[in-house]
């Protein structure tokens, strides 16, 4: 009987050990797993942030650039505007007694002259509001 229990005895630790191997197995398969499934993530997430961040960069320059040219349209009709007002006004001083006389001829330039007046301060305010919109850039 000696045999026998001895015979058990190393059967038992031979599953032991079998059992132990496949546990310790089972724990680095899953710590490769985990290993993997961080990596991946953090791919993910480094690529996905890059690519958000030049969008974004690329959105800002669009932006800039068309505020620029916006600025330099506001600018030319800006500039067309004070010359108009300046011929106007020119022609005011220059114009005959007799034109100055008639209430409705001044009465119609004044017009024209607020009118464009009005004009001109809007236009100011929009190239005021563009130029003072934020840069954008890190």
């Amino acid at each position: 009987m000696g045999k026998n229990s001895t015979l058990e005895e190393i059967i038992q630790e031979e599953e032991h050990v079998k059992r132990t191997t496949k546990k310790k197995n089972k724990i680095w398969i899953n710590v490769l797993i985990l290993c993997i499934s961080v990596g991946i993530w953090s791919t993910v997430v480094y690529y996905g942030y890059t690519y958000s961040k030049n969008y974004i960069d690329r959105s800002i320059k669009n932006v800039q650039q068309e505020n620029a040219l916006n600025i330099q349209a506001l600018s030319g009709k800006i500039e067309l505007l004070s010359n108009e007002i300046r011929n106007l006004k020119n022609s005011i001083d220059n114009t005959d007694d007799t034109i100055a006389g008639s209430t409705i001829v001044q009465e119609k330039i004044d017009e024209k002259l607020k009118a464009l007046d009005n004009q001109l301060g809007t236009l100011e305010k929009s190239l005021k509001i563009l130029k003072e919109a934020p840069n954008g850039q890190n």
